[in-house]
């Protein structure tokens, strides 16, 4: 078994479930598009909930590696804003991959590994801002609440522009944490 060939398949299976959906790939689909043989297909994978669970974990997986604590001894903004960054570029270099992670993964029996992955990243921002709060840098806030807005956000974020040519993506990362830190409130508004 050759590693290059499954990463073919997974490859392939990527740009099917991107375009049809869970429901609508069919194993044909992704050996098609793999230029690769029934038989073949089987030798790695048992079934496309196989395959489709393998690329949901290694996207994941991905992006967990990117997303990095924020260590309170040094600046935090620029941690902060780093982590945006390299969030928002695997996402534009793997849009297939984001695609199912960020619109497909609503399938129920896979829904769990996504969700998962974002109550874990929820935990994380939720620390992050109760260290925040001990320092003195962030006022008495619900961290839970505000960490699920901060989730929840980047995510409507990120499918905005997943179908764009051109992102600054440090532009986006300093307008979302300008947002964060200020909100929208004009504080010179008189109201």
């Amino acid at each position: 078994m050759s590693v290059q060939t499954k990463e073919k398949i997974l490859k392939a299976a990527e740009k099917e479930f991107s375009r049809r959906g869970f429901h609508g790939t069919q194993i044909s689909h992704i050996i098609q598009t793999a230029g690769v043989a029934r038989g073949t297909f089987y030798l790695y994978f048992k079934s496309k909930e196989e395959v489709f669970q393998e690329l949901l974990e290694r996207v994941v997986q991905d992006l967990k590696e990117r997303i990095k604590p924020v260590d309170p001894t040094r600046e935090v903004i620029p941690q902060i804003k780093q982590n945006i960054v390299n969030v928002g570029e695997y996402v534009l270099r793997n849009r297939d991959l984001a695609r199912i992670v960020l619109f497909r993964s609503c399938e129920p029996e896979y829904a769990r590994i996504t969700e998962n992955f974002f109550e874990e990243l929820t935990e994380l921002v939720k620390q992050t801002l109760e260290k925040g709060i001990e320092m003195g840098i962030l006022k008495s806030i619900n961290t839970e609440l505000i960490a699920r807005v901060i989730v929840g956000g980047s995510k409507e974020v990120l499918k905005g522009l997943i179908n764009k040519e051109k992102v600054n993506l440090s532009e986006v990362a300093d307008e979302l944490i300008k947002f964060c830190m200020g909100g929208i409130w004009n504080d010179n508004s008189g109201a």
